[in-house]
């Protein structure tokens, strides 16, 4: 199950699938497992029009997979946030890289150059430029791949600032979570109660609740 995101993040053509192939094969050296996930702003394919695939797409299946020998390939109906993606499709890796993203919370990596506007971003934690950058945090230039990849391997490794302890009880009896679902769970409950009106900062949360009939 992945375990640890980070983005990496810039704009158009400033290299940023050059440099997360370069992070990935230091890490893959290193004997990490690593997953690639790529935000893009035009309707994804990998398959013609006329597939079988794609005709089922077409005609609503919610899920579609080609496989193979050797590879899988699976498409959804809906697009998804690099936490669910890291929790449901990146599994087994250990590190995600994500490319884009950039109005998701989590670490990043930015790539300057181009009309990014750097003040805008959340949890940068080092910038790749060619020049010292004024902005808080360690600066890298694109060709420090192994330096990048140590403070990735520092961020992975050190416990996050908070998290969530989640319990989960199925007909009363409490199912075991790993860290890393107790925060997934608990942080999509948390998005959800956002939206309510009049609705505290969370600290704590419960939600209980049981099936009966539609008559009931």
């Amino acid at each position: 199950m992945a375990s640890y995101w980070i983005q990496v993040v810039g704009a158009k053509d400033t290299g940023k699938t050059t440099l997360i192939e370069n992070l990935t094969r230091e890490l893959v050296s290193r004997g990490r497992t690593v997953a690639y996930i790529k935000h893009t702003h035009v309707e994804p394919s990998l398959e013609a029009e006329d597939t079988d695939t794609a005709r089922l797409r077409a005609a609503g299946a919610a899920v579609t997979a080609l496989t193979g020998s050797d590879y899988t390939i699976a498409s959804r109906s809906s697009g998804r946030g690099v936490e669910e993606l890291s929790f449901r499709v990146a599994a087994p890796s250990d590190i995600v890289l994500a490319e884009g993203f950039k109005s998701t919370p989590g670490k990043k990596i930015v790539i300057l150059g181009g009309d990014l506007d750097l003040d805008s971003l959340e949890g940068v934690v080092a910038v790749i430029a060619d020049e010292k950058s004024e902005c808080e945090g360690p600066t890298y230039t694109a060709d420090q791949t192994a330096e990048l990849c140590d403070l990735i391997e520092r961020l992975t490794a050190a416990p996050p600032d908070q998290t969530w302890v989640t319990r989960l009880l199925v007909n009363g009896e409490e199912v075991p979570l790993n860290p890393f679902v107790q925060d997934v769970m608990a942080s999509a409950l948390e998005g959800m109660t956002e939206v309510l009106r009049d609705v505290p900062e969370v600290e704590t949360m419960e939600l209980r609740t049981r099936k009966i009939g539609k008559n009931d």
